[in-house]
């Protein structure tokens, strides 16, 4: 009985230690959680693609990590939404979850293979469901 109280007692000081996750109030990644910034800033010659996390119920509690040809762009949290300015060319976009120690086992990461067109703005949606997280080009 007391291995399981101390047990207890350990994951509630662990879960102390988590520090919340920062929001900001028009639901824009807050800039601590943005890695390329300059990604950020509009640019003549650049085109617009926007990314935008549901509020689903399965992953809405785990972060996730959002990258640019296996390079972390940022994390994202349910309900955050990310715009960033590109070279029109093709880019390979992954979403998977952020590991700690209350990361799920087995989630199906996402990838976008995403052709990005001059003037043309692009939408993408980041979606969780019982299969796992997925990117999904908007219309």
């Amino acid at each position: 009985m007391r291995k399981v109280f101390v047990a207890c007692a350990f994951a509630v000081a662990l879960a102390g230690c988590v520090a919340p996750v920062q929001k900001t109030a028009n639901g824009e990644i807050p800039a601590a959680r943005i890695y390329i910034k300059s990604m950020t800033e509009q640019t003549a010659g650049m085109s617009k693609v926007e990314f935008r996390r549901d509020t689903n119920f399965l992953y809405s509690r785990e972060m996730l990590e959002l990258a640019i040809n296996d390079v972390v762009l940022a994390q994202i949290d349910g309900g955050e939404h990310l715009a960033i300015w590109l070279k029109p060319g093709r880019y390979v976009f992954t979403i998977k979850p952020v590991h700690t120690l209350n990361t799920p086992t087995g989630v199906k990461s996402g990838l976008l293979d995403l052709e990005v067109k001059p003037g043309a703005d692009s939408q993408v949606q980041i979606v969780s469901n019982s299969t796992g997280i997925s990117l999904q080009q908007g219309k």
